[in-house]
Formats: structure tokens, sequence, C-alpha cells
């Protein structure tokens, strides 16, 4: 490989890099649009060449020169971006083009075709508030991939050099992927958010933390049904009675106890902790039909 290049280098954009430097590929630079702040970003985490587009137009470009050129901007500007490349004509045949959309196909990348140009999606399932913290996490971490066969069979060699672990997906699968992983990262902190409120703890969310630690503790070690606890699991209708009625002046702490209370409810049925008798009376609170 002669090297990478990373166009829009935000948070995720640079926290790949760094994790691409540090398994020894060779990255060319970073590459940001005229005014954008992921120039910034790249140049205090590494030591990547930043070069606005606007200098690229009159000098021989990064991404002409790299082998391999992800696309780390906002989903809504990965087409566009992909297309003036292309009219530029910096993308060649047997180059390989990534964005890292997770809810999002390689097809979005369709304007590559005609120069030879292999499309690709790579997704890190992390979370990257801090791309100095980037690479550490992304160890361990699962990447999705989907795209044309020869770019998705290097990304599952380039994964495994990161220490991820790399798993193909098809395009149709990508939307339900993503909703899963918003559920379980974003909608996680939404949730920590109301319970926070709920509680009124001055130490505020902190309180929570080795509360999930623990869960999520358990979750590793036991897995699912049998990380779950709580007075779901152990039939405690007469608790839950009691969280319905004094959330009621919060619809939407009602809201969210109702929604998980349900898939609680199914958690618990799967590991056999309920009566028949507990379940229906847990159905009935619940709305489940």
């Amino acid at each position: 490989m002669s090297g990478i290049v990373f166009v829009g280098p935000g948070r995720v954009g640079t926290a790949l890099a760094l994790a691409f430097q540090q398994a020894g590929y060779p990255v060319l630079g970073a590459v940001s649009r005229p005014g954008g702040s992921g120039g910034a970003t790249a140049d205090r985490f590494t030591n990547l060449t930043h070069l606005p587009v606007r200098e690229l137009m009159d000098s021989r470009s990064l991404i002409e020169q790299a082998d391999v050129v992800f696309l780390t901007v906002p989903d809504e500007a990965v087409t566009e971006l992909a297309q003036t490349i292309v009219n530029f004509g910096w993308v060649h045949e047997g180059q390989i083009v990534v964005h890292t959309a997770g809810a999002l196909a390689s097809s979005i990348l369709e304007a590559v075709e005609p120069t030879g140009a292999w499309k690709l999606s790579l997704h890190p399932l992390q979370t990257i508030a801090d791309p100095a913290t980037g690479p550490a996490l992304l160890k361990g971490s699962t990447f999705t991939a989907e795209g044309d066969e020869p770019a998705v069979a290097a990304a599952m060699q380039w994964v495994t050099a990161l220490g991820g672990i790399p798993v193909e997906l098809r395009a149709e699968e990508k939307p339900r992927y993503h909703a899963a992983a918003v559920m379980a990262s974003n909608a996680v902190v939404a949730l920590l958010g109301v319970a926070s409120d709920v509680a009124g703890l001055s130490t505020g969310v902190s309180a929570f933390l080795p509360l999930l630690q623990g869960a999520l503790e358990n979750l590793r070690e036991l897995g699912i049904p049998n990380a779950l606890t709580g007075p779901i699991e152990r039939g405690d209708t007469a608790t839950v009675m009691k969280h319905l009625s004094v959330l009621k002046d919060n619809p939407t702490a009602h809201a969210v106890y109702v929604a998980l209370g349900r898939a609680t409810v199914s958690l618990a049925v799967e590991k056999g902790s309920l009566s028949d008798a507990q379940r229906d009376a847990f159905e009935r609170l619940f709305g489940i039909d």
C-alpha cells in the first residue's frame, strides 16, 4: 500500500488515522474543506500533512497519490464529495474509496465506479468523543464492512491489524444495524440523562456510572438473558406499580420505563425467571398485547 488519505478528518477520521499510523500503515495526510474544523482536529493529534482543498486544486493531490481514500465527512456530504474528487480526476483504477457512515451502503459512492475504483463502507462500532483515545477504543471493537469484494477483503485485513473484529454486512442490513448501534450507545446516554433527572441526586449522573459498569460486566461475563436482574426479573409487580405511579409526572421518563419494561419482560421470560401469572401481570401493566 502506497498510502491512505483522510478527507474530512474530524473525530472519527482522526481516530482512524491515528490507529492506522500506530498499526504501521502509511498515512499520507489529511484533507480538510476550506474553513472546515477537521484539519485542526487532525493537526492537534497527528503529524499528518494538512492541506486545505483550495490549495490542492493548484497542486498534485494527496488523494490522487493514495491507494485508499477515506471520506470521513457527515453522511449527507459523502455523495457530493465522492463526485467532486472524481470530477477533479483524483480517483483512479484500483483505488479504494471508503465512507464510514453506519446507516448508508457503499452505493452512495457510485460516482467512483466509472474510474475503476472500488467502493467500501467501513463502520467502526464504537463511539469516538476524543480522537486521542480513539485507537485504544477501536481495539476489540467490531467493524462492519460492505462494498465491492476486493475492498471488503482489504478491509478485513486492515481491521485485524488495528486489533478490531471485522464483520461483513449486506447493504440492506445496514439501516437496521445502525439503528441497533444508536440504541446501544446514544440511547444509553439519553437513558442515563433521564435516570439522573428522575433521581435528582446531588451527584448527578456520576452516581449511576458504577451501576452501569456493573451491568456491563454482568453482560460481558453472563450474556443475555442471564445478566438481567431487577424487579421485573424477580417478578416484583408491586415495586413496578410504584415506579409507574411516581413517574406519571414525568411523561418522558414514564414512556421510557414502559418501553423498556416491555423489553425486560421478554428477557425475563427468556431467562425463565417469571411464572405464567407474573408474566401476565407485567403484560397488563405495560399494555403488551
